[in-house]
């Protein structure tokens, strides 16, 4: 991604960034999947364990079968929409 002509501080908070971006977009896509009972279990785990990412991690697969498929998709997803854009801005 081009990201070695960076300074290490800078890598770390761009891929902090795109971690953040890619974990938001998993969570939109599992909550879809997610029946009313769990989504309202999920709500309260988040409320109570907000920085708890295994927790949340741990629930998420009990529900969602197929989670490391979507984690694995919507990584390729982010891939392939900034290799897109990258080649728009350089043009």
């Amino acid at each position: 991604m081009g990201l070695e002509n960076l300074p290490e501080a800078d890598q770390t908070e761009v891929l902090l960034g795109i971690g953040r971006i890619i974990q938001q977009n998993i969570i939109l896509r599992v909550i879809n999947e997610l029946q009313e009972k769990d989504k309202d279990e999920f709500d309260k785990l988040l409320e109570e364990k907000p920085d708890d990412q295994e927790a949340i991690l741990n629930f998420l697969k009990s529900k969602i079968p197929g989670l490391d498929g979507i984690v694995e998709e919507e990584i390729k997803n982010f891939k392939e929409k900034s290799t897109d854009l990258m080649k728009k801005i350089a043009g």
